[in-house]
């Protein structure tokens, strides 16, 4: 096909060149829809002038389940007779326990941020359980404890509060970020 525009001025247009237009066509419609429509994840926050980072993205975090509720969860961390935080964990084997570690140092940065922002400022402990079970821990409203229940002894994935104990439970090591993240998220 030749198409005439101006006097003097053709433009032949053949059926690969056709083709070739079309697929570029196609790819830059694909670059502006992942570029403009398809979310990024967010692995950081400015809150109150301070970038705060997190392990896990922070929109896949949100999805988490938390029972029985958010306020639940909020009411029992950041609750004004706060004087002390325990954050416990079934010891797992020598090359399981540095997550405990890397959820532990996030906890504690994020959840400090978060307690000065109410103007709290509980101290915190991170002792292994010695039970049996996760069942067993005695918490109260002046030191709740939050639970880290690690892949290896969960089969779900949610954050659950009952009687003064915030159980992180993971199925796999990603979520076990997420349900941390999530934790903080409800804190901050």
């Amino acid at each position: 096909m030749v198409y005439h525009y101006q006097k003097g001025i053709s433009i032949k247009l053949t059926r690969n060149r056709i083709i070739a237009l079309a697929i570029l066509a196609a790819v830059a419609i694909i670059i502006s829809v992942y570029i403009f429509y398809i979310p990024k994840p967010i692995y950081s926050v400015l809150m109150d002038g301070q970038e705060l980072d997190f392990r896990a993205d922070l929109r896949t975090a949100d999805k988490i389940s938390i029972y029985p509720s958010k306020e639940d969860l909020y009411s029992e961390l950041m609750n004004s007779l706060v004087e002390n935080v325990t954050i416990a964990f079934k010891p797992a084997s020598e090359t399981e326990n540095p997550y405990y570690s890397l959820e532990i140092i996030e906890l504690v940065s994020k959840l400090l941020v978060a307690y000065s922002r109410v103007g709290l400022a509980p101290n915190f402990d991170t002792p292994p359980i010695i039970l049996d079970s996760y069942e067993n821990i005695s918490a109260t409203a002046s030191n709740p404890v939050i639970a880290l229940v690690h892949p290896i002894y969960s089969n779900e994935t949610g954050i659950e509060v009952k009687n003064h104990v915030i159980y992180l439970k993971a199925k796999t090591y990603g979520e076990f970020d997420l349900v941390t993240v999530k934790l903080l998220m409800v804190a901050l």
